[in-house]
């Protein structure tokens, strides 16, 4: 361990001290209240499938009054789908769809035409994590959706937006569930909470969970496992600790992806359930995830109030694959033996935060500021990536036959290295100034220091970047009407720079960090339990991509626009809806390369739309029947826009219902996904340089049910 990083972790264990001993000191005080500042005492919706409340921004707003697209789904939406992957979550949102998601893999998503990025574009509870994992969903209240530039809320972030996933705080709870689908997926789990002590001021949740993953591809099934605790200590009436902490391990063979016949052709004829590459040696791919965060809540008065938070998230993937690649006009492909066990990666943040109100005059601020210090480190081997056999023979198969079994090819790993060292320091301020009862302005932004090492695989540096950026936002906003808000914003941010593809001539070499541009209209309109949004904007990003030279640079920028529009909410007392419909316009511009110029960019459709639908039987208390539909234009399966997969139209189905058997409440819920078994290509983006096509999941029956004790 180098000296910085000592450093560092000392400095990251000496937080955890200072809330616990913080903590511990305020207890024998007992003045102020510990309650939520809002700015205004807006509505709440009510609905079983929407919220305003969201934990993002950092402002104490509810969804209504912030100059941001946000979508919410809530923990009884994704029960109702059976939700168990965020994939499954973002179905209910037109903006995002898959980006490189493979069966048994960790996936990743677009969001307006631009790809999230796995180290600094998923949260927990406003906290980073690493997004190289299968962030488990049992224990998650909500899942929150920022759209654009999020350069207050994220230290570093894409213009696609960030992933916030809420955790469950303790209540009085006791439930069992289990589930099954027509494809033998099987999993059992539990919810578990309550409250300690004399005034019951300590408040625990325990969440566990065990799947026997059962896919539709052949070959294969995996297990997951997953564990998590929620922990909160009201010490006094203005100060609270909260805890959580959760772990899961997934072992799964993936399922790779199609690609292009001779570059040129989509492959037609396809099965569901072949696993292209199979060899039996093949191992699956294990990823073991944890991720814990400590935060202390102080109260100063009803206008101020401050919080710490030291969080910790890790990932380890060994990851293997019989991989496929390079396929030809009649369907063959070559076999490659993947190897990258032991694959590290890690980020730690330690981030102070008050925030309060005041006047001057006639205005009225709301000031948020924040210092954080982060950490992201990545640590592999020179992985294994061969294609021939022990007699030197070529290792092949075909997309319309089963694979032949060959011997595994020879190889040895490389050096172990660390590839990526990231220190960020950032201070941020926002000042949102109430001017009158219908105007108000927030203008704020970031100062970000970056100090980031990137090494190669003999350990040598090649790349050290420090820089200092500030990242302005400014929005301003109007109130015609009550539940009625406009916003026009601005902000500026900063990403992750990506890793060079293994076929480009500075293969696996991380760029230096880029910067992205946001302009924004919009306009939210709350009526009673129903929400209607509406936004219009432009997003800029430098680019990266590999040239006609084969190497990995930036050149050019991306820049996407678009239309978003969103409902959600109760429409009648008895029928509820989440449903979105977005356009994007996604092109390329300044690069030399004109032949990846001038039309819509990979992987991302022109339109694509979202509804879902909850409908409570009047005549059978507790009964509601569920259906779904999903619709996306075609889009390009290549960089050079020449080659396209097909729109779709998918329709889900499903019900659920709640009664008391044996005086106990319970759920029973079925859900019928891809109701017409309709096949489509769900995913047709790019990854490490090659461009690849998932199949969308057939027809699939799924039944649960809970038990509350």
């Amino acid at each position: 361990m180098n000296r910085a990083h000592f450093q560092y972790h000392t400095l990251y264990q000496s937080i955890l001290v200072s809330i616990i001993a913080i903590a511990t000191s305020a207890h024998a005080q007992d003045e102020a209240l510990l309650s939520t500042i809002t700015v205004h005492a807006n509505n709440e919706l009510n609905s079983r499938y929407a919220s305003n409340n969201i934990n993002i921004i950092g402002l104490g707003l509810k969804s209504l009054n912030t100059p941001a697209s946000v979508s919410v789904v809530t923990a009884e939406r994704m029960a109702d789908q059976h939700a168990k992957l965020l994939t499954d979550v973002v179905k209910n949102d037109a903006s995002v769809g898959d980006g490189y998601a493979p069966v048994g893999y960790y996936p990743n998503f677009v969001a307006r035409g631009f790809s999230l990025n796995q180290a600094s574009s998923y949260l927990i509870n406003g906290q980073p994590i690493r997004g190289e994992q299968n962030v488990a969903l049992e224990n998650k209240e909500q899942v929150e959706i920022l759209k654009g530039i999020s350069a207050i809320q994220s230290d570093m972030s894409t213009p696609a937006g960030v992933i916030n996933y809420v955790t469950k705080r303790p209540k009085d709870v006791n439930e069992v569930g289990f589930d099954i689908n027509s494809e033998g997926n099987r999993s059992i789990s539990t919810d578990i909470g309550g409250f300690l002590g004399q005034q019951k001021q300590f408040g625990y949740r325990v969440n566990l969970a065990q799947e026997a993953l059962r896919p539709y591809v052949e070959h294969s099934n995996g297990e997951r496992t997953f564990g998590s605790v929620a922990l909160d200590w009201t010490i006094s009436d203005h100060s609270q600790l909260q805890f959580d902490l959760e772990s899961q391990r997934q072992k799964q063979r993936s399922v790779a992806g199609y690609q292009l016949l001779d570059n040129q052709t989509v492959p037609s004829d396809t099965t569901w359930d072949r696993a292209l590459g199979y060899q039996s040696w093949s191992k699956p791919v294990t990823i073991n995830s944890l991720n814990s965060s400590l935060k202390y809540n102080y109260q100063f008065n009803e206008d101020w109030s401050a919080s710490l938070t030291a969080s910790h998230s890790q990932v380890k993937i060994d990851d293997y694959s019989a991989f496929p690649y390079g396929f030809y006009a009649d369907g063959s492909y070559d076999i490659y033996d993947y190897e990258q066990p032991n694959d590290r990666r890690r980020t730690d943040q330690m981030k102070a935060n008050v925030s309060g109100y005041f006047s001057t005059g006639k205005l009225e601020h709301r000031v948020t500021m924040s210092l954080s210090q982060t950490q992201k480190t990545q640590k592999q081997y020179e992985g294994i990536n061969n294609n021939l056999d022990l007699n030197k023979n070529p290792m092949t198969g075909n997309i319309y036959s089963p694979t032949n079994d060959y011997l595994q090819p020879k190889g040895s790993l490389g050096a172990y290295y660390k590839a990526l060292d990231n220190q960020q320091t950032a201070f941020s301020l926002q000042d949102l100034i109430q001017l009158n009862a219908q105007w108000s302005t927030l203008v704020g932004g970031k100062w970000l220091h970056v100090n980031e090492k990137a090494y190669n695989a003999e350990g040598s540096e090649s790349r050290h970047t420090q820089m200092d950026k500030f990242l302005p936002q400014a929005a301003v906003m109007y109130h015609p009407f009550e539940n009625t808000h406009f916003y026009a914003s601005y902000a500026k941010g900063l990403a992750d720079g990506g890793q060079a593809p293994w076929n480009a001539n500075n293969a696996y070499q991380v760029l230096a960090p880029i910067q992205s541009e946001q302009y924004e209209i919009g306009v939210k309109q709350q009526l009673q339990n129903f929400f209607i949004t509406a936004a219009v904007y432009q997003l800029t990003q430098d680019n990266q991509y590999i040239n006609d030279a084969r190497d990995f640079v930036q050149q050019g920028k991306q820049r996407n626009r678009g239309v978003e529009l969103a409902v959600s909410g109760d429409l009648t007392s008895h029928l509820a809806v989440m449903s979105s419909a977005s356009w994007t316009q996604a092109r390329l511009v300044g690069i030399g390369t004109n032949a990846l110029t001038g039309h819509q960019s990979q992987n991302v459709p022109v339109f694509k739309a979202a509804t879902h639908l909850s409908y409570e039987i009047p005549a059978v208390e507790g009964l509601r029947v569920l259906g779904g539909l999903q619709y996306s234009a075609r889009k390009y399966a290549n960089k050079t826009g020449t080659v396209s997969v097909p729109g779709y139209t998918i329709f889900d189905a499903g019900a659920a219902y709640n009664f008391k058997w044996s005086n106990h409440e319970t759920v029973l819920r079925l859900n019928v996904d891809n109701l017409l078994n309709k096949k489509y290509w769900r995913d047709a983006g790019g990854y490490l340089g090659d461009d690849y096509l998932f199949l969308g999941s057939p027809r699939t029956a799924t039944l649960s049910v809970s038990f509350n004790f």
